[in-house]
């Protein structure tokens, strides 16, 4: 059995790859386990809310294993873990466990070395695009809740950038874009990256699943997919349509800078051009208040910046006695 991890952003359009590889019969799937957020931040000081005491636990966890001689073995334990985990949900014909979480991000590096006969396939989509998807999809397309994904913005595409600098060797790059409007020459390249049978061209005619309704991931939207409108990738423009979140979007793109342009492989440039240009007529325009807007990016970089989200977080609040470090 060979693990298979797609690292992307929220939004980036990864559980549409990840349903059309589901629809193989050599691949398992399941929508996001995250699994190997906790296990990994286990032996990590910081990045943990713990009424525990998360520090002091790892602390304790690493003198332990060092004490019994664990220390060199310690991955390879984890990795026989996870490799059982993912293997308890497959048939006895499937090879390929794919597993989509997009915080991976944050530990790519750990992923290589756990698992150094993996699969990798980084999907990269217009950030502009993954920008305004998030903010309509989950903070209601103001910026008062954008604090929450602050990270999937801002740091997430920087570790995708370095992450596939140092494993390309061992990785797959694929465009969004190109999946939606190429996909028979990338699902070809799928199949020769991960050694799939059978014709690469029946992929977009299967029955893809949903992975049903307490899943995690986006569940939404067909379960078959032939293409993709191609006035679809133009509705960013409707979000980002104000004089205000057009300055704050080109803003966001030179924050980005050099991971966008080299690595990620869009042009700023021709970014620019793009949000300066006039709407698509038959797109229509989401009114927003500048007023509005202007509180809420201060808002949400306030709360990031000071970490005040922690007072809203209904787990603290009802466990107010612990060590939370």
């Amino acid at each position: 059995m060979t693990p298979v991890f797609i690292f992307s952003l929220p939004r980036s359009g990864s559980t549409l790859l990840q349903r059309l590889l589901a629809t193989h019969s050599e691949v398992k799937t399941v929508a996001e386990p995250w699994v190997l957020l906790p296990l990994v931040y286990m032996t990590k000081e910081t990045g943990v809310l713990a009424k525990y005491s998360h520090a002091t636990s790892t602390k304790a966890i690493n003198s332990f294993s060092s004490k019994i001689n664990l220390s060199n073995d310690y991955n390879q334990l984890l990795s026989e873990f996870v490799l059982k985990l993912y293997k308890s949900t497959m048939d006895d014909e499937q090879k390929f466990f794919v597993d989509k979480t997009p915080r991976y991000y944050y530990i790519i590096d750990e992923i290589a070395e756990l698992f150094p006969n993996a699969k990798f396939i980084f999907l990269f989509r217009n950030p502009v695009q993954v920008f305004a998807s998030v903010l309509t999809t989950w903070c209601n397309n103001n910026f008062f809740k954008l604090y929450r994904n602050r990270d999937d913005l801002f740091l997430g595409p920087k570790l995708l950038s370095k992450a596939y600098i140092k494993h390309q060797n061992r990785s797959m790059f694929i465009h969004y874009e190109d999946l939606v409007t190429n996909n028979e020459q990338c699902l070809k390249g799928l199949y020769e990256y991960l050694g799939l049978s059978g014709d690469h061209t029946q992929l977009f005619k299967r029955e893809t699943p949903l992975f049903g309704t307490d899943d995690m991931g986006d569940v939404a939207g067909k379960s078959k997919y032939t293409g993709l409108n191609k006035q679809s990738q133009y509705k960013w423009k409707t979000v980002f349509s104000s004089p205000l979140r057009k300055w704050y979007i080109k803003r966001y793109l030179n924050v980005l800078g050099n991971d966008v342009a080299n690595v990620h492989g869009y042009d700023i440039s021709h970014m620019t051009r793009e949000i300066n240009a006039p709407l698509v007529s038959a797109l229509g325009i989401k009114k927003t208040s500048n007023l509005r807007d202007v509180l809420g990016l201060t808002c949400q970089l306030f709360i990031y910046k000071f970490k005040l989200n922690l007072l809203f977080t209904k787990n603290v609040r009802k466990n107010s006695l612990g060590f939370y470090d």
